[in-house]
């Protein structure tokens, strides 16, 4: 094999070789934004009701869901009339269900309230709920809100966001590692040519200019190729599994929130690839630019 046609087979290999652990970085990068999402959307869907008295006016409990929905740990907040209660009672259970307590109503109106996925934990609710009770007494009957589903979904998905962040972790260690490891070996084999330029009065600077180009160059092909395989990987799900592209376009927000997400991915993905194969090329120079001679063999 010619030096020539064993220099591009280096260059591919290392392409190739990164390319496939951006690939995997990429698709675990995507997989905990979609696990965070899942779980800020579960969390999201616990409730606080806040009960009112019977005597409590409409427009006065009006003007507190205003009141709460402009508060920060709030996602949203609804009014939820007697009349409305009834309703939803009804369906739920049944026309019967009033039959047996005899004709009396003893639903109260309230208004449901959707903390924000942040404040979704046993600390933020019960803090919610002490300074709603506190500044509206006169109004409020009852706040409740179920404490054990607050505590358990926290710590459920504390921990999987904690081991899918030490999975990324360790990927991220092995591809360095073995991105480092390639490119040190593709080095290695041009350690005669480094040493040749150095015999004919050539520079670090001007040594190393060639092969920190190269290497930039490699970071963005290996960056480029890892987006295709993503982008074809995600080309088979949809074709397996049509309603995930219906939800992301089930609304202009949340597409563009999607393509967001999937651009600065892409994006990371490129400039990881070439500051890897950039760091990795500069310290394996490093190596063979101050190395003895007899060291070379």
């Amino acid at each position: 094999m010619s030096k020539t046609k064993k220099i591009k087979t280096t260059a591919t290999s290392t392409i190739l070789g990164m390319s496939l652990l951006l690939f995997l970085l990429g698709l675990l990068a995507y997989i905990i934004a979609l696990t965070n999402t899942a779980s800020n959307d579960i969390k999201e869907q616990l409730v606080v009701d806040v009960y009112f008295k019977d005597d409590a006016r409409t427009i006065d409990v009006r003007k507190l869901e205003k009141q709460i929905v402009a508060l920060p740990a709030v996602e949203s907040a609804n009014y939820v009339s007697k009349d409305s209660a009834k309703a939803i009672l009804m369906e739920q259970q049944g026309e019967d269900v009033f039959d047996i307590l005899d004709g009396v109503v003893p639903l109260k109106q309230l208004i449901v309230v959707n903390l924000s996925a942040a404040y979704v934990n046993k600390d933020s609710a019960a803090a919610f709920k002490k300074a709603i009770e506190a500044e509206n007494e006169y109004l409020i009957d009852e706040v409740f809100y179920n404490e054990a589903h607050f505590l358990e979904i926290g710590k459920s998905f504390k921990r999987l966001e904690l081991f899918l962040l030490f999975a990324a972790l360790i990927l991220l260690v092995i591809a360095v590692l073995l991105i480092n490891n390639t490119i040190r070996l593709a080095i290695f084999s041009k350690r005669f040519i480094i040493r040749t330029m150095q015999l004919v009065g050539a520079k670090s600077r001007f040594i190393r200019r060639p092969f920190l180009n190269a290497a930039i160059l490699q970071g963005i092909i290996s960056g480029v190729i890892a987006i295709l395989l993503l982008l074809g990987t995600g080309y088979l799900l949809a074709e397996f599994n049509p309603q995930s592209i219906e939800k992301v376009t089930s609304s202009t927000a949340v597409f563009e929130k999607e393509m967001i997400l999937i651009g600065n991915i892409f994006g990371a993905l490129v400039i990881s690839g070439m500051l890897i194969s950039y760091l990795s090329t500069y310290f394996a120079l490093n190596k063979y630019l101050w190395i003895k001679s007899d060291k070379l063999f």
